[in-house]
């Protein structure tokens, strides 16, 4: 049950990523934002922006239950545990490599998810730093799939 588990969260994560992924290579033209480019861009190209935050939210949310069931898998009592005792423990055995990382990637998207500023030039930069975080998550994403892999954990 836990592998399967295991390998839904996978498939959804994969689903996350791949959107993500798509949402830069559009996005990657108009990088670094400047106040001029964000003005004068189309609906569809504001929705790739919209797709990016989105799917970083879901990718980073549904990475975080595969990480309890990685840890499960493994027998790590991690049932009463708060997260970041959980990314710690992820840490420790190698599954991801920094735990703070982590939660500065939780607080950052957290940022520029709930803050609606009224000024272009912080939307701006919002927009820039998320796209850059972006990738770095998805990093974060295969190096996961690699411990999955190494540790045979699947099979």
């Amino acid at each position: 049950m836990t592998t399967q588990r295991l390998s839904s969260y996978i498939s959804i994560c994969d689903k996350h990523a791949e959107r993500l992924n798509s949402s830069l290579r559009n996005l990657e033209k108009f990088i670094p934002f400047t106040v001029s480019k964000y003005e004068s861009l189309t609906e569809q190209e504001i929705s790739f922006i919209d797709q990016m935050s989105y799917r970083f939210g879901k990718l980073q949310d549904t990475m975080g239950r595969l990480l309890r069931v990685i840890l499960n898998i493994l027998e790590e009592d991690i049932y009463q545990l708060p997260f970041i005792d959980v990314l710690n423990r992820a840490e420790k055995l190698g599954i991801i490599e920094n735990a703070q990382e982590w939660i500065t990637l939780r607080e950052l998207r957290n940022i520029l998810t709930h803050e609606y500023s009224e000024k272009v030039e912080d939307i701006v930069e919002g927009i820039n730093k998320l796209y850059k975080i972006s990738y770095r998550l998805l990093e974060i994403y295969n190096g996961v799939l690699k411990y999955i892999e190494r540790k045979k954990i699947l099979e």
